[in-house]
């Protein structure tokens, strides 16, 4: 190595420098590009299935709807348990007119979503079916097998079912005291909802998606094709949660896999490993072409360096041996530092993603906004009251002054709802839209539900966010009382204590077990184990029916008033629930004759 020339070992050593690098960079990239694209199609398909979810959710509760709807009609049920076939022709035919009638107008509320709908008759063995083509044929129905078989066998709400080339969903009717059999509702499901299905989750068209019932039957709505024995393995071997994307990788597969709504409907959906290759190629081509052409220019400017810098110190050296030392002279050199300039670009490009952010932010809550002023557009409301007024007037001169009750009381509740005037009401307002509701609740579980007022007069002129009462009481009614059977008693108590108002609930519904309590006095703190405000009413309650929730009441009262301020909870299994709220007495003074306040 002693007699190889400093310009060789200069140029050796800057190739290595420059060119390991980039051979290292461009290796890191293409592994980074892969991993991302494989992150990037892992949480697209996550977001599409919940995306399935949720249109399936709604087609469940529809259909669900739809049967409990028929099944709650008395006079539907008193004609299914007598026979299709009465020995007296006008009176079959008198049944057989209002059942196809009542049928008919069911399909239609429905018909977005189903195509055939089916009522059986057990006491006949016979069933009537309406449909678009089909205005109320009756046959008779062997359910002994085939898709109606589990009718027969069990009570059961609702499963799906393939026959022939389309899917079904079955419910039984059952009569409450000893469950006997007395009839059954299909509907044949529309086959545009599995397209639609499809359309959302077949976002590659190399994947693959399986649409299976409970009992692991592959539905119609599943890729045309033999499925893989791998992809249902997984399946048959993963015990699937209630809720949430269960997310399994084989050596072949991505796979995704949901249960729907109460475990009736399955979702799986299967990604080629080969999709991410695929995916990823013409980035990793790209990478390793722009590294190979990085490195090919580095050794180029490696060598033209090496020989330009070099050239002055073999000059030098050949100088000093060809000159005395007093003779040599000193040469000068200079640099220039490129950090400030990058720091400066750098700024500028966070500056700008900034921008881009706020402007993505406040287009999506644009979005929000627009959809939820077109959702309020759809029904007029003050239309709705004039009309409950229409109907009020109508039943006192027709001589029914509960109905015309009725109606003012709705009419009263719809009018607060729709009045502006700011979001702050007095305390006498709100008790008074709470009246209104208790009156609605005491009649419809007339001789079931009885209610208790007690209010402190000059607690009254305090103010409040308008709606902060009314998610409390049905809260009691919905999650504490509704579950209870027997007599159901429900107090509101509202006092002035010094400069403080304090509104308490009490019902004697189910109440709550110690670890849902605390676990509900946790998320109104903000301890929510998933980071957002999932906090719903006592009791165990699906997130899709939350509602406003305490959380939303305990917020306002805080963001109103201050922290110190807000909701608590108390209550026992069996015992019935607590509510306190409390929040700072304010006055709304408006001088009226006289030059007497009024509030």
């Amino acid at each position: 190595m002693k007699r190889v020339s400093l310009r060789f070992r200069l140029m050796l050593l800057m190739i290595c420098l420059t060119t390991l690098p980039v051979v290292m960079v461009t290796w890191i990239a293409t592994s980074n590009t892969r991993q991302s694209v494989e992150k990037e199609l892992i949480s697209a398909n996550q977001s599409r299935m919940l995306w399935a979810e949720q249109y399936l959710n709604e087609l469940i509760d529809q259909i669900d709807l739809l049967f409990y709807t028929l099944q709650i009609n008395q006079q539907l049920m008193s004609r299914l348990d007598s026979e299709f076939d009465d020995a007296d022709v006008g009176v079959q035919l008198q049944t057989h007119t209002a059942l196809r009638e009542t049928l008919t107008a069911s399909f239609f509320s429905y018909a977005r979503k189903i195509d055939k709908l089916t009522l059986y008759s057990h006491a006949s063995k016979r069933a009537m079916s309406v449909s678009y083509a089909d205005s109320g044929t009756i046959s008779e129905l062997d359910i002994e097998s085939g898709a109606w078989s589990r009718v027969s066998r069990e009570p059961i709400s609702m499963y799906f079912k393939q026959s022939e080339d389309d899917v079904y969903a079955f419910h039984s009717i059952n009569r409450f005291p000893d469950k006997k059999l007395t009839g059954g509702i299909a509907v044949r499901i529309n086959g545009d909802v599995w397209k639609e299905v499809s359309r959302i989750l077949k976002s590659e068209p190399e994947s693959s998606v399986f649409l299976t019932n409970d009992e692991g039957e592959l539905l119609s709505g599943s890729t045309p094709h033999v499925a893989s024995d791998e992809v249902l393995s997984q399946l048959r071997n993963t015990k699937l949660p209630d809720l949430g994307v269960v997310f399994r990788q084989t050596d072949k597969y991505l796979i995704f896999m949901e249960r729907i709504g109460d475990g009736q409907l399955t979702v799986v959906k299967a990604i080629p490993k080969t999709v991410i290759a695929k995916s990823a190629l013409p980035t990793i081509r790209a990478g390793i072409l722009t590294g190979g052409l990085f490195a090919l220019v580095s050794i180029v400017l490696s060598i033209w360096f090496s020989f330009r810098f070099s050239r002055p110190i073999i000059s030098l050296a050949r100088t000093m041996r060809m000159a005395h030392i007093q003779n040599a002279e000193m040469e000068s050199v200079q640099s220039f530092d490129e950090i400030g300039l990058l720091q400066h670009g750098y700024n500028s490009m966070i500056q700008r993603i900034k921008e881009l952010i706020e402007h993505e932010y406040q287009r999506e809550i644009d979005v929000k906004n627009a959809q939820l002023l077109a959702l309020q557009a759809q029904i007029n409301p003050h239309f709705l009251n004039n009309s409950l007024n229409l109907i009020g007037g109508m039943a006192l001169a027709k001589d029914a002054p509960e109905i015309y009750r009725i109606t003012r009381v709705i009419g009263d509740l719809l009018r607060y709802s729709i009045s502006t005037g700011g979001d702050k009401v007095t305390l006498g307002d709100e008790l008074a839209h709470i009246r209104n509701y208790l009156f609605i609740q005491e009649q419809r579980f007339a001789g079931r539900c009885k209610t208790a007022v007690s209010v402190e007069e000059e607690a009254l002129t305090s103010e409040l966010p308008k709606f902060i009462l009314q998610p409390l009481v049905e809260n009691a009614f919905e999650h504490g009382l509704q579950r209870k059977e027997g007599a159901w008693y429900l107090t509101l108590v509202i006092k002035k204590i010094g400069r403080l108002i304090v509104v308490m609930i009490k019902d004697n519904g189910v109440g709550m077990p110690l670890e849902r309590l605390d676990q509900v006095r946790g998320e109104l703190k903000g301890k929510t184990e998933s980071g957002s405000s999932s906090l719903a009413e006592p009791g165990s309650v699906p997130k899709r029916h939350q509602g406003i929730g305490l959380k939303n009441v305990d917020g306002r009262i805080k963001l109103q008033f201050g922290e110190k301020y807000g909701l608590r909870l108390f209550s026992k299994p069996d015992c019935g629930t607590l509510m306190v709220l409390a929040f700072p007495a304010t006055e709304k003074r408006m001088i009226g004759k006289g030059g007497n306040p009024d509030v």
